[in-house]
């Protein structure tokens, strides 16, 4: 069977079906009544009308990135109802993000959440951390951002736990003319995208491209409140050290009386490639290859630490605190018509994820003079095939499989030279060094090779003429982690042509990170894979009158969550605070309940004024005091206005209010609520101004309009107290992740967008 099926492969479709024919200018123009009946895909296993998709799944499109110039994923979730966040502008330090959606999350890397690009996983093979969020994304070639709120793991698999993010790129026989983006702003930022097209007959070549610099502020122009990043003395004693190779603890700092230097490294160098040759066949109606695809993906970040950790335990403004990640995939599309209606599709990808050696800080109180460094690659080959049935018994139909293999490598932590290369070793083994049994120590770790295989089915049909439904389910199994089998349904109400209530249903699960099994102090080999349960309802109400049109839609959930993975403290003190290594390690929690209410309104008048408004409330009970509820804004209102002053003169201004923000009872700054945030961000445009057939959009972006002072919430236990540090008696206080992170005042950046 599976040899038959790696021949149809020869002749198949991509698992991720191709769009219907939109324009990328005429998507652009649609009204708020044609975008809900673009073909959205991330929402099932069939491409379906935003009404009619069985999912609480919502669009960004090309043009409100255009017209709110947004430069990363971060820019654009901040504007979607049921995201928090830690850090707005400088990454999350070691990780990938600190982020929150809908009451899950906040574990290093976000793993709760999925990332796509066109179809293909981009999470972390070892670690599951979600990426990219930051620079390192390409933003020119996205046809849209399809984001779906709730479990999918029926359609996807592992880690679609609490939602998916979607880009998809602009289809290469839909391309017309290039594109050209460059920014530049303050503190060094600097950012050219590209996307180019060249089309011979049937055959498609897109290309596309970015490359971001930011040299930063250092921390100096952030607010400090507490001063966990200002001008601290060395302390003037390491707990642990070596002095031409021998091992010392408590001894004297060679630096003692000196000032560590104010601030944090946040410079960023972001670079990414992807690009893809397509081939359609011209034919309607044709028996035989429809579809071939060749393309991949490629992005590289390296980028200072930030507010990762506190100023005053490690070197935060030397050169050494990084982290430079890059990543890439490859992937061959083939589709495969029988019938009108049958249809096989074939995916065959490569991944790959690299932690570069020169990942790494140094601390403050001791090693000095040594580099803690990381480094790790875990590669992953996939065959995936799903075939689709339309109106069997009048019943739409997919059933699909993946084969999958990863080579999974834990982060292979070192003191002292950098090491070369990324082998499963390193020449001077952290562990050992660190234990005082020497530098220098050669040590080789295991690379886990896991299988994974996967079944799924999905059925869609009609009760009534106005009653749809949607059922299916998937079965994973994997070496590593044993089987599980996850359902999903849906029922859709059509009332009338404008009013839609969904009743929706979905299990999910995510197994142990590799980082969560086999991390350095916190790691727990006998970890048990999450499980969450989503029951939801949703109405979607369009009103239209004359040259006004309104989008409404309400979204009520409640989510049941057991083996949730998290930080567990064995505390006496009661403050929930590290106070070793030896008393904190990732635990199964017991049951954990989410829930909450979202509310999201467009409006359009003409084709000069949009606005949105949205708000969310979510609340919940958890059985531990650091989990991701204790790090949530409990409402959250976003609203934007874009005007078209003139035909070349727009404004688009947009605002977060954050009213209850949380922090929990281990932070060591914040107590319980900590007050409330507003945020407003301005672009000032003069669109599609023409010169000799070329057009140009020129941009004024101005973030934190009214340069308010504010932190975010510290991430995971925010226990460092910057007032414990004592240079003679307590070099290394309890906790290191800061109470908070400091965030930038205003900032003014310069862009324009060009396409001929």
């Amino acid at each position: 069977m599976l040899t038959s099926a790696i021949v149809l492969s020869l002749y198949a479709p991509t698992v991720a079906a191709v769009d219907a024919d939109y324009d990328l200018d005429a998507l652009q123009a649609l009204s708020l009544k044609d975008l809900l009946n673009v073909q959205v895909k991330t929402a099932g296993l069939k491409q379906q009308s935003l009404l009619d998709a069985p999912a609480n799944i919502k669009i960004v499109t090309a043009e409100q990135i255009k017209q709110r110039g947004y430069q990363n994923l971060i820019d654009i979730l901040r504007d979607v109802p049921g995201f928090d966040f830690a850090n707005y502008q400088d990454g999350a330090g070691e990780y990938t993000s600190h982020s929150i959606n809908r009451g899950i999350g906040g574990t290093p890397g976000n793993v709760q959440l999925l990332i796509m690009v066109d179809g293909i996983v981009q999470n972390h093979i070892a670690f599951n951390w979600s990426q990219p969020w930051g620079n390192q994304q390409i933003l020119a070639d996205i046809e849209r951002i399809e984001i779906v709120q709730g479990p999918g793991s029926a359609s996807y698999g592992a880690n679609a736990y609490s939602g998916v993010i979607h880009f998809i790129t602009k289809q290469a026989k839909q391309s017309s003319g290039q594109r050209l983006s460059v920014l530049t702003g303050e503190h060094g930022e600097r950012s050219v995208q590209f996307m180019f097209n060249h089309q011979v007959s049937e055959l498609s070549l897109q290309l596309s491209g970015r490359f971001s610099s930011r040299d930063g502020d250092s921390g100096l122009d952030s607010y400090d409140p507490a001063g966990y990043f200002t001008n601290h003395l060395y302390p003037n004693y390491l707990t642990q050290q070596y002095v031409n190779g021998e091992y010392i603890v408590a001894g004297n700092n060679p630096l003692a009386g000196q000032y560590q230097l104010a601030g944090y490294n946040n410079q960023s160098d972001d670079n990414a490639l992807r690009g893809k040759l397509v081939w359609q066949n011209p034919s309607q109606h044709t028996v035989g290859i429809t579809h071939f695809e060749l393309g991949f993906n490629s992005w590289e970040q390296e980028q200072g630490l930030a507010s990762y950790v506190a100023g005053f335990e490690y070197q935060t403004r030397d050169t050494s605190y990084k982290k430079h990640h890059s990543a890439q995939h490859y992937y061959l599309d083939l589709d495969y018509q029988f019938s009108h209606q049958l249809e096989l599709a074939s995916r065959l990808w490569q991944r790959e994820n690299t932690q570069e050696p020169d990942t790494g800080f140094k601390y403050s109180y001791r090693f000095v003079d040594l580099v803690k460094s990381y480094h790790s690659v875990s590669k992953q080959s996939a065959f995936e095939q799903q075939l689709t049935i339309s109106k069997w018994h009048d019943i739409d139909w997919q059933f699909g499989y993946r084969l999958m293999r990863s080579e999974k490598m834990g982060q292979i932590v070192s003191l002292g030279d950098y090491q070369l290369g990324n082998q499963a070793s390193t020449a001077s083994d952290w562990l050992i060094a660190e234990a005082g049994l020497g530098l220098n120590s050669y040590v080789e770790y295991p690379v886990e090779e896991v299988d994974e295989k996967a079944f799924y089915a999905e059925a869609q049909g009609f009760l009534t003429d106005k009653i749809n439904y949607t059922l299916g389910f998937r079965y994973d199994r994997s070496d590593a982690f044993g089987s599980t089998t996850n359902p999903r349904a849906a029922i859709n109400y059509n009332a009338n042509q404008n009013l839609v209530f969904k009743l929706l249903y979905g299990e999910a699960f995510r197994e142990p990170s590799i980082f969560e099994l086999n991390d350095e102090f916190r790691g727990n080999s006998s970890l048990k894979p999450e499980k969450i349960k989503t029951t939801e309802l949703v109405s979607h109400y369009f009103y239209e009158q004359a040259e006004h049109q309104l989008d409404l839609k309400t979204a009520i959930y409640l989510s049941q969550e057991d083996n949730r993975i998290t930080l567990n403290i064995q505390d006496d003190d009661a403050n929930m605070r590290f106070a070793s290594a030896s008393n904190v390690s990732y635990e199964n929690a017991k049951h954990s309940d989410y829930w909450g209410l979202s509310f999201d309104a467009n409006y359009s008048y003409k084709q000069s004024l949009t606005a949105y408004f949205n708000y969310h409330y979510s609340d919940g009970e958890q059985d531990l005091t650091t989990n991701a509820l204790n790090h949530i804004t409990d409402h959250k209102i976003n609203w934007g206005v874009n005007y078209r002053l003139l035909p070349h003169l727009a404004v688009d201004l947009r605002a977060n209010h954050l009213i209850g923000r949380n922090a929990p009872v281990s932070n060591a700054y914040f107590s319980g609520d900590i007050g409330n945030l507003s945020l407003y961000n301005l672009v000032i445009s003069a669109p599609d101004l023409s010169l000799s057939g070329v057009s140009i959009t020129p941009q004024f972006i101005v973030n934190n309009l009214f340069d308010k002072d504010y932190v975010l919430v510290g991430r995971q236990d925010g226990a460092s107290d910057v007032n414990a540090y004592d240079i003679n008696n307590n070099a290394d206080p309890d906790g290191f992740t800061p109470a908070y992170h400091p965030q930038l005042g205003r900032t003014v950046a310069l862009q324009l967008l060009v396409s001929f």
